[in-house]
């Protein structure tokens, strides 16, 4: 007779929950991870004094003998303060910003007051937005040798 072999069961693992557990896993994960929140860099500043409180209110006028306004405007001519637009040499610009930094000067070593002495010739560039940049950097270009006399501000809207 023959004796039928017995077969070996298989091992069969469930995979049907496979899914819902990992699902629940990265639920688990995600809800219990704490996130490094980056606060930013802390600054300390300083207060203001009652004299900055009291400047900071006042209205401050500038006048030619304070600041030197240079408009270039669309076609490259040079309008300075209120003259009319005119084209300027290279010598002649530098003339200009020569005689108005010595102008400033020459007012704060004769007056009395601290901070009158202390300020130096402001230059404000305005540039017409269809100037071109080439106009604009031979003027700075200019004004760049007086940083140390003089102050430059820049602006692009008139």
């Amino acid at each position: 007779m023959k004796i039928p072999r017995k077969r070996k069961a298989t091992a069969d693992i469930p995979t049907t929950s496979t899914g819902d557990i990992s699902f629940l896993l990265i639920v688990f994960f995600m809800s219990t991870t704490k996130f490094d929140v980056k606060e930013g860099v802390k600054v300390m500043l300083n207060k203001a004094t009652q004299a900055e409180k009291m400047t900071a209110k006042a209205e401050i006028k500038l006048t030619e003998k304070e600041m030197t306004r240079i408009e270039i405007v669309e076609n490259g001519m040079i309008k300075i303060n209120t003259e009319e637009p005119r084209y300027l040499s290279d010598a002649d610009l530098d003339q200009i910003i020569m005689q108005k930094v010595e102008m400033r000067e020459a007012i704060s070593r004769s007056s009395t007051s601290q901070a009158e002495r202390e300020l130096k010739m402001l230059f404000l560039v305005k540039t017409h937005p269809e100037a071109k940049y080439s106009d604009m950097v031979r003027v700075v270009d200019h004004l760049v040798p007086y940083r140390d006399r003089a102050q430059i501000s820049i602006s692009t809207q008139i």
